[in-house]
């Protein structure tokens, strides 16, 4: 019976998952306009970041089933960029955490890039 469970946690601990799950909370926050693709964040973080994410979602797996994100949003320019990314955060730790039952042990969010209205 410990197998089964330990499968489980193993199996929905999937990248992936992890991946779309962030990608919706930090979406739905207010300023939050886009997830940076990779090529938009600076060339010495590259080497860095573990992950072969499209966007610019890192998931970093621990060997005790836990797991930190880091994320790279374009925010809008309306918006104050300190709340904006501090409500993201909240948002990205909340959803995580109901849905890996406290699997998450951290979010970090970074303000890419600002876009400006015409």
């Amino acid at each position: 019976m410990n197998e089964k469970n330990t499968f489980f946690a193993t199996a929905s601990l999937e990248t992936k998952d992890i991946e779309d799950a962030t990608r919706q909370a930090a979406l739905a926050c207010y300023g939050i306009v886009a997830i940076c693709k990779r090529e938009e964040i600076s060339r010495l973080e590259l080497p860095t970041k573990k992950g072969n994410s499209e966007d610019a979602i890192y998931v970093n797996k621990k060997p005790n089933r836990t797991f930190t994100i880091d994320v790279y949003l374009v925010l809008s320019n309306e918006v104050k960029i300190t709340e904006a990314l501090a409500e993201c955060q909240k948002n990205i730790m909340y959803i995580l955490s109901n849905k890996y039952n406290q699997a998450c042990t951290g979010v970090n969010v970074y303000g890419e890039k600002i876009l400006a209205s015409h």
